[in-house]
């Protein structure tokens, strides 16, 4: 096990305090016992591997000793920590102590928003390669170069390179069935290391540090950090000398331009290869370029931004990103500014990298060969992906889409349509959304396409959810899959539906997930007569206007505000303040079927003035509550929109911010993890209902709870569940066309006779509508149970505690 503050550690360093953490290693500051004044030094702890192999413990421990004499010898550079001691411990772990440098990071002085000017950027660049020249001399490459590796010492001002790389290698070794020794993680931080160092199996070379600390410099010129700052998606480069109307133009010489862009080359043969190349030419005289026009630089409606990663004191685990073919970049100028916007291509059944937040190495390599053709080694690449994590749900539909392709299968093609949620810059914020409803239509396009593999392909064995999921092919043929990202953005979720509709193949597509993309793109599907069905639109809206080729598995709002309305009848509650989100189709409908069916049971609603609007940027959580109070008994209807805006942020700090004072009940959209991270910081939360339309306690299909368990490694939402229904949905209505078509997938849906089973219960629609009759409903709310990550557990509120719903706390 990792030491404890106050341990000694080979009776000479006492442990401080844990400096950093990682992946790989961690670091603490410890006092050296034995020495006058017990003086500082940096213990750094790494595991041994964690193979069994007594070869691979054997690999790590020789490797343990060369790095560590290397370090030995870069220690004699006053700019590098000098190494004290090396030892192993505790039986599991391998242990440097080093020179403490009294000093601060440099990622202190790279601020948001601030630009350094030319000369201080370029006498940084010289000071930090006059070091890496020494550590390359030793054929040593670092490896991991990044702002919080760089440390600015206190006593003369000087930058230090601290935390290399390589030591933290030895725990990521492991072997196949072979014997071969191998590196099975890249080392490195994600948005400094280059494409190739994501390759565990690459060499480490010179140019791998140059890149990272050409990506250093952009950071310090531009004042953004590499997450912020886009690819060009058909050569993989850096764009950094871009205007927009509140960011103009870097202002620095062509000359240092260039040389930071030849330094950051997405391809490594046209970097530079070695320091003093680098050294050389900043060496050539500097002269100040012109002032640049205040005109932006157009990005290509093809850039796609991809999340690039944050620095840590500690290198993270390796995660890769799309490698792109290598094109020439030309820029295009334009006299219009415009913001980077996303790709507007961002669709994908195998060939492209969508959940761009992290992938394994086997992934990118098995999207790669989809995107050559070459299906056979991207089945294979994508199933290794598979069985090292088995929560991506995007790895699994592009498993079954190369299946189709390896074996020739016929088969028939669905769209699902999803929100990657994204800051404004256009980086990815979180992908959580999106994976929870891809789960769903995963799990139902893997029980169809098992139904085509054959008892004697061996090479399918292995084949995800073989031996529990129940083969169900559509009458010999499979499904194909294609994933389009509307990144809950209105003017996106146009491009995906303008696109989707266009494609031929397409038959029907699940989407979109909010009724705020819904209602913008439901006349796009309709008037283009594919079927569109949604999973999570419930506004009303859709209801007083119906469009024939819309459907959907998820309930109205007039039946959800109906299970809402009686919780707070059951607990006696007469009256209740509402906060939402007034522009959101969802929210406001709602409330508006709440306030309608809650004011006919006897019940008063009011809004809080100047504190209702849950999407405002600066909702008060605080103040709204005080508000409330003074209203005397209220309780609290919540309703955040589909994670359009930050009104799902907003009302769960109101949920913190009562602590169980007065009743709370809101939408689905609160059935969050951090919801329930909140309530592990309350002493008690037991006013709070949450409708729910599925829980595994209740569920229709019984198997579906238990298959999606041993499928994914743990348990699916509501999310999920409702897309799992959408996808049988469709399924069933191809299987019962002779010849299924757009139109015919309408026709069969509206039909008074249609029915298919899922896990939330039988669904049949009302033909005039598209809403689903008889939908479920029910209220959720929270009970203690330890063995939970946050030690509280959504279950449906007729279970009164953990063991009335069977859950094992103990």
């Amino acid at each position: 096990m990792c030491v404890n503050l106050g341990d000694i550690l080979h009776e000479s360093y006492k442990i401080i305090a844990l400096l950093g953490q990682g992946g790989f290693a961690r670091t603490y500051t410890a006092a050296q016992i034995n020495k006058p004044n017990n003086p500082l030094c940096v213990v750094k702890e790494i595991p041994f591997p964690s193979s069994n192999d007594p070869r691979v413990l054997e690999r790590g421990r020789t490797r343990f000793e060369t790095e560590a004499n290397a370090l030995r010898r870069l220690g004699n550079n006053s700019r590098i920590p000098e190494l004290f001691d090396r030892f192993e411990a505790n039986n599991h772990f391998y242990y440097l102590v080093q020179e403490y440098v009294q000093g601060h990071p440099l990622s202190q002085e790279l601020t948001a928003g601030e630009r350094w000017n030319e000369k201080k950027t370029v006498a940084f660049l010289r000071e930090v390669l006059e070091i890496l020249k020494s550590v390359h001399q030793e054929n040593i490459i670092h490896r991991d170069i990044t702002p919080s590796n760089l440390i600015r010492r206190e006593t003369d001002k000087k930058i230090v390179l601290i935390d290399f790389g390589a030591v933290k290698e030895i725990s990521t070794f492991t072997s196949n069935s072979t014997g071969e020794i191998f590196t099975s993680q890249a080392i490195g931080t994600r948005g400094y290391m280059p494409a190739e160092q994501y390759n565990p199996r690459s060499l480490p070379q010179p140019y791998n540090d140059i890149y990272a600390l050409g990506i250093i410099a952009i950071q310090a010129l531009t004042g953004q950090r590499p997450i912020n700052l886009p690819q060009d998606p058909e050569t993989g480069e850096i764009v950094w000398d871009y205007s927009t109307p509140d960011r103009p133009a870097v202002q620095v010489s062509d000359k240092l331009k260039n040389i930071i862009t030849k330094m950051v080359r997405f391809h490594f043969q046209d970097r530079y290869q070695s320091v003093d190349e680098v050294l050389q030419d900043l060496d050539l005289p500097i002269v100040p370029g012109p002032e640049l026009p205040k005109t932006s630089r157009k990005l290509r409606s093809g850039f796609r931004w991809l999340l690039l990663g944050v620095a840590g004191i500690a290198a993270c685990g390796a995660i890769v990103l799309l490698i792109p073919r290598i094109r020439p970049l030309i820029p295009i100028i334009s006299p219009q500014p415009t913001l980077p916007t996303l790709s507007a291509d961002g669709v994908s059944s195998g060939e492209k990298l969508l959940v761009q937040t992290s992938a394994l190495w086997s992934k990118q390599r098995g999207i790669n060969e989809f995107a050559d053709s070459n299906y056979p080694e991207a089945l294979k690449l994508l199933k290794q992906s598979w069985r090292e994590d088995r929560r991506d749900p995007e790895t699994l539909i592009y498993i079954n889409n190369a299946l189709l392709k390896a074996i020739n299968a016929e088969y028939y093609t669905i769209a699902i349509v999803v929100p990657i949620r994204r800051n404004q810059n256009g980086s990815i914020l979180n992908a959580n959304l999106a994976e929870e409803l891809l789960r769903g239509i995963a799990q139902a396009q893997t029980e169809v396409n098992l139904g085509l593999i054959q008892p004697n392909d061996s090479s399918n064995k292995d084949f995800p959810g073989q031996g529990f999921l129940e083969p169900k092919a559509i009458r010999k043929k499979g499904l194909k899959v294609i994933i389009a990202d509307d990144g809950n953005i209105k003017s996106y979720a146009v491009k995906r539906a303008n696109y989707l509709v266009a494609q031929p193949d397409i038959i029907a597509v699940i989407g979109h997930y909010t009724s705020d993309m819904t209602v913008e793109t439901v006349d796009i599907y309709n008037q283009n007569q594919l079927v569109a069905i949604s999973p999570g639109s419930t506004t009303e809206e859709l209801t007083r206007k119906p469009r024939k080729f819309f459907f959907r598995t998820a309930p109205t709002t007039s039946r959800e505000a109906e299970s809402l309305v009686n919780q707070l009848i059951a607990v006696g509650e007469k009256k209740a303040a509402v906060f939402y989100n007034p522009n959101s189709p969802f929210s406001a409908s709602l409330w508006e079927e709440f306030k309608k069916q809650f004011e006919t049971q006897g019940g008063a609603t009011f809004r809080v003035s100047n504190y209702y609007d849950l999407s405002k940027n600066n909702f008060n959580a605080k103040a709204a509550i005080k508000e409330v109070e003074k209203a005397g008994k209220t309780a609290l209807l919540v309703i955040p929109d589909g994670q359009v805006t930050n009104s799902l942020e907003n009302a769960i700090e109101m949920i913190k911010i009562n602590s169980d004072r007065n009743w709370i009940v809101g939408p689905w959209t609160l059935y969050e993890q951090r919801t329930l991270e909140v309530a592990k910081e309350l002493k008690s939360i037991e006013k709070l209902g949450v409708s729910v339309f599925w829980h595994p306690l209740i569920s229709f299909d019984k198997k579906f709870p238990q298959n999606a368990d041993k499928l994914w490694g743990g348990p699916v939402n509501t999310r999920s569940a409702l897309t799992y229904d959408a996808a049988r949905t469709l399924i069933k209505a191809l299987e019962m066309q002779p010849e299924p078509s757009r139109e015919g997938m309408q026709k069969t849906l509206a039909a008074p006779n249609f029915k298919a089973e899922g896990a939330t219960g039988i669904i049949e629609f009302d033909s005039k509508t598209g809403n689903r009759k008889n939908p479920p409903q029910r209220v959720a709310h929270l009970v203690p149970c330890s063995k939970e990550q946050f030690g509280v557990k959504f279950v449906p509120i007729e279970f009164p505690t953990a063991a009335a719903a069977g859950l094992n706390c103990d």
